[in-house]
């Protein structure tokens, strides 16, 4: 009798955290899946048009795409660090992908730039 209480105990402690890693794993797996399905959170590629500026206060600046409609872009990718230095302050058309929305003042939504599409005098 004492052997089958062993017997289960040890399999309790050998099989539950296994098992509850599985879980965990197939939770987390659904999740991300999940939540690049959802319309919004990565939208296809697309152009926008707008003026480039750094906006925020130190420590906190980043680089801002504003449209002519009001919107905000905080621009993000490879490409960046090529817009903050030579377009400041011009109105450009990029091509990317606008990975996080808005989410309220000094929280504008997060586009990757891909592509410089054209520069405005």
């Amino acid at each position: 009798m004492q052997w089958q209480a062993d017997a289960i105990v040890s399999i309790k402690t050998r099989v539950l955290p296994a098992v509850l890693g599985a879980l965990l794993l197939l939770l987390f797996c659904g999740c991300t899946v999940a939540q690049a399905d959802r319309p919004g959170d990565t939208m296809g590629k697309i152009q926008i048009q707008g003026k480039v500026s750094v906006k925020g206060s130190g420590p906190h600046t980043y680089l801002c795409l504003s449209t002519n409609s009001g919107a905000d872009y905080r621009l993000e990718g490879g490409l960046k660090d090529l817009i903050w230095g030579r377009y400041q302050q011009e109105t450009i058309t990029l091509e990317g992908v606008i990975t996080k929305k808005a989410v309220g003042p000094g929280f504008p939504a997060e586009f990757i730039v891909h592509k410089i599409l054209s520069n405005e005098p």
